[in-house]
């Protein structure tokens, strides 16, 4: 297990900022892939690559996505 990103949540909204829900999808890919748990992996892989910085594009100010939330969730109650 690898240590578990923070949550940072976009100012006025319950959306998390793009940085961080890419940060989660790439520890849900890792976690996924050790488990090997391929359907996950897939998602969140591709999740992943959405928000992945990119030259010219600005990183998302606030993302929503139901799958990661509820993921984020369960870390934070396993705590």
């Amino acid at each position: 297990m690898s240590k578990v990103p923070y949550v940072e949540r976009a100012y006025g909204s319950t959306g998390l900022t793009g940085e961080c829900a890419y940060l989660w999808s790439l520890f849900l890919a890792n976690e996924a892939e050790m488990a090997n748990d391929i359907v996950n992996y897939d998602k969140f892989k591709a999740m992943a690559e959405q928000l992945a910085p990119k030259i010219g594009l600005p990183v998302p100010a606030s993302v929503h996505y139901p799958a990661l939330e509820e993921e984020i969730r369960k870390y934070h109650t396993q705590e």
